[in-house]
């Protein structure tokens, strides 16, 4: 008997000691969100206990999937150290066209690749643009940005475009569930989970972070990297445009400023969740976490009764610090720049 504890205690330790290694990894790769989550919850269980509320917590996620699937996209860019402004205006013209397809009779499986197509479209602009143009991805998606937003509001006259149309599909997309979870849930966790695999099991994952990390000796070690970078900004599109078709498809209506603060909540969400702005760093994981942390905010604002005018001013403080935090070097950056001056 006391062989067999011996043993029990043998085989243990190794368990014991990978979970303890594993938490300060955790807890390395996932400091900002965790630090938040953790705030947070302590100021929900005091001042704000009705967040928990089983209702709340469904529209909290049935908001946020929008948000995540744009950031999902959003990541893969980030990771190789560009940027793309134009997700907000992909999501509009998406719901646009998207509405009008439908007003006209269009089979729903029909405008729904129409649309894809649209998303994976300007994506590829954007990836060209940047690539083979040699133009900075802030300015070539800055442009797509505004050629989107325009070419919205040509198509809608600058009107919103409501429909109805009696589809489990559509209703699936935007209010219906599925198991009692809200239908833009499960696809915001589909496209967690397939970019998640992408990125940590696929060379095509690995070339993105090689990418981040340095574009000449991802180049030199023979990665395509012009086919890469393309790429990621037409899964940015395409994710862009799956959040058009939830949008559109929750409301019934097709608005040609859909796209607001959608650029703004996705990147602030890869940032929080500890991708680096200059790439190379990152993970789905993380971005998630961020996604959640910015709709629970929003949500506890809300319910506090905080002006929406308020709610960007706390987002952009929140953008703020969570770059902080992810700064290497921080203290001899600033140690640095003090003697500079």
């Amino acid at each position: 008997m006391k062989s067999e504890a011996n043993n029990d205690t043998v085989l243990a330790k190794p368990v014991l000691a990978g979970v303890g290694r594993l938490a300060p990894q955790f807890l390395v790769h996932y400091k900002v969100p965790a630090i938040l989550f953790a705030l947070l919850f302590i100021f929900t269980v005091i001042w704000v206990p009705e967040f928990f509320n089983l209702q709340n917590i469904v529209n909290v996620a049935r908001q946020a999937s929008i948000t995540g699937v744009v950031a999902i996209g959003m990541t893969f860019v980030v990771l190789t150290g560009g940027i793309d402004l134009s997700v907000g205006s992909i999501l509009t013209v998406v719901g646009v066209s998207f509405a009008m397809l439908i007003q006209n009779g269009v089979p729903i499986g029909i405008a729904i690749l129409a649309v894809l197509l649209i998303g994976i479209v300007m994506g590829l602009i954007n990836g060209a643009g940047s690539t083979f143009f040699g133009i900075q991805p802030f300015i070539m998606t800055l442009a797509v940005m505004a050629v989107g937003t325009g070419l919205a509001l040509l198509l809608s006259n600058g009107t919103p475009q409501s429909f109805s149309l009696d589809s489990k599909l559509l209703a699936f997309l935007g209010n219906g569930s599925l198991l009692g979870i809200p239908g833009p849930v499960w696809i915001f966790a589909a496209s967690a989970a397939v970019a998640g695999v992408i990125l940590k099991y696929l060379p095509f994952g690995r070339f993105i972070y090689g990418i981040g990390g340095s574009l000449e000796a991802a180049r030199l070690s023979g990665v395509k990297t012009t086919r890469i970078l393309i790429l990621v900004y037409v899964i940015s599109g395409l994710c862009a445009a799956i959040a058009g078709i939830i949008t559109t498809s929750r409301l019934f209506v097709g608005h040609p400023t859909a796209g607001g603060f959608i650029m703004l909540d996705s990147i602030a969400a890869v940032v929080i969740g500890g991708t680096s702005l200059m790439g190379g760093r990152g993970s789905v994981a993380g971005t998630v976490a961020g996604v959640c942390l910015l709709a629970m905010v929003a949500n506890l604002l809300n319910l506090l009764g905080v002006s929406p005018f308020n709610q960007q001013i706390a987002k952009g403080l929140i953008i703020i610090i969570a770059v902080l935090f992810t700064t290497p070097d921080l203290k001899d950056r600033m140690k640095q720049q003090w003697s500079s001056l």
